[in-house]
C-alpha cells in the first residue's frame, strides 16, 4: 500500500480526497498537514517541515492547498523523496511546473497533475466520438457560486489567484483531454468586482489549430441561481449537438441520452496516481493552465461595481 499524507485539509480534501483514499485498497492514509487544528484518526502536523522532521514513513503526498502554496510544498516533498499529487491547477505558472517535473524525474519520483474532471464518466465517450467527427462549433458554460464551494476563502481573490478560472479550468481540462487537435487562444474578456485582484467572470474565444473550429466559453463564479451549470456542447457536422452536462456526469447526442457509469472522479484520480507510481512515471498536462495564463495576460479587463448582478 502507498503510505500517503494529505497536505491541506480544507473542504475539497474532506469532501473528495479523503473519501477516495478511504475507498481505495491502494492507499493507507498515514498523516495530514494542516496549519489549522483539525481532528483526524491519523497524526496531524502543523507544517510540512514538521512532517518531514517526524521521520514518519511516507511514500507520497496529495497537496490540496490553495494554488499559490503548491510549488514550495511540492518541491519540499520531492526533496524528501515523496511522490506528489497536485490538486488542480498544479501550479500558478508553467515555469514552476517544469521545475517540479525536472526535480521529480531526476529523483525517479512521480509528479501528477490531478485534473479530476477528466475522470468524469462522459469523457471517454466524448473523446471517442471526436476522433471520428470534427465539430463545427464548441460552446462551454461553467457557472457556479464560489461562496458555496469555497466558503470564506478570501484567497480566491488575492493577487496571484485564478478567480473564476479555479472552476473554469475544469472545463478547459476536459476540452484539452478530448480534443484531437491543439487549441489556440484568441481573446478573453474578464470581469473584476470591487477591489478583488482575480476575475469573477470570463468569456473566452479559442479555435482549433487544424480545423479552425470556433470555441467559446462563458465562466461565472458569482452565479447565485440554484441551477448551477457545467456543460459543454459540441455541434457536429450534421447539426446534431453532443451535450455533456453536470460536469461530465451526463451525455446526450441529438437529444438522446447516452448510458454512462456513475462519475467517480477522485477515485479515477487516485487510481491514475497509483498506476503512475507503479510505472515510475509522471503526468503533468499544462495545456489548461496555459489557456488560463494567456487569458489573464491578454484578456480585456473590465472593473465592475460591488453589484454582482
Amino acid at each position: 500500500m502507498i503510505r500517503i499524507a494529505v497536505i491541506g485539509v480544507g473542504q475539497i480534501a474532506r469532501q473528495q480526497h479523503l473519501p477516495a483514499l478511504a475507498a481505495s485498497a491502494a492507499y493507507h492514509l498515514a498523516a495530514a498537514v494542516s496549519p489549522v487544528p483539525v481532528t483526524m484518526e491519523v497524526p496531524v502536523f502543523a507544517s510540512i517541515e514538521a512532517l518531514i522532521e517526524s521521520h514518519l514513513d511516507i511514500d507520497a503526498v496529495a497537496i490540496c492547498t490553495p494554488p499559490s502554496m503548491r510549488y514550495d510544498l511540492a518541491m519540499q516533498a520531492l526533496e524528501a523523496g515523496w511522490h506528489v499529487l497536485l490538486e488542480k491547477p498544479p501550479t500558478l505558472t508553467r515555469s514552476q511546473a517544469q521545475a517540479l517535473l525536472a526535480e521529480a524525474r531526476q529523483r525517479g519520483l512521480t509528479l501528477f497533475a490531478a485534473w479530476h474532471s477528466v475522470h468524469a464518466a462522459a469523457v471517454p465517450n466524448v473523446a471517442a466520438l471526436l476522433k471520428e467527427n470534427d465539430p463545427v462549433r464548441v460552446e462551454i458554460s461553467w457557472k457556479e457560486n464560489a461562496d458555496k464551494w469555497h466558503p470564506g476563502a478570501d484567497w480566491l481573490w488575492r493577487p496571484g489567484a485564478l478567480g473564476v478560472f479555479d472552476a473554469g479550468i475544469n472545463a478547459l481540462s476536459i476540452l484539452c483531454a478530448v480534443s484531437p487537435e491543439a487549441l489556440v487562444f484568441e481573446q478573453a474578456s474578464l470581469d473584476f468586482f470591487a477591489q478583488q485582484q482575480a476575475p469573477a467572470r470570463a468569456r473566452l474565444a479559442l479555435v482549433g489549430a487544424r480545423t479552425r473550429c470556433p470555441i467559446s466559453a462563458s465562466f461565472d463564479w458569482r452565479h447565485e441561481r440554484e441551477n448551477e451549470i457545467w456543460e459543454i456542447i459540441w455541434t457536429m457536422p450534421d447539426g446534431a449537438q453532443l451535450l455533456m452536462s453536470e460536469g461530465g456526469a451526463r451525455l446526450s447526442l441529438g437529444g438522446k441520452v447516452m448510458p454512462l457509469a456513475e462519475s467517480r472522479e477522485y477515485d479515477g484520480v487516485y487510481d491514475s496516481f497509483a498506476a503512475l507510481i507503479t510505472a515510475q512515471d509522471c503526468a503533468l498536462d499544462l495545456r489548461p493552465l496555459d489557456i488560463v495564463t494567456e487569458s489573464l495576460a491578454y484578456g480585456t479587463r473590465h472593473h465592475q461595481s460591488d453589484n454582482f448582478q
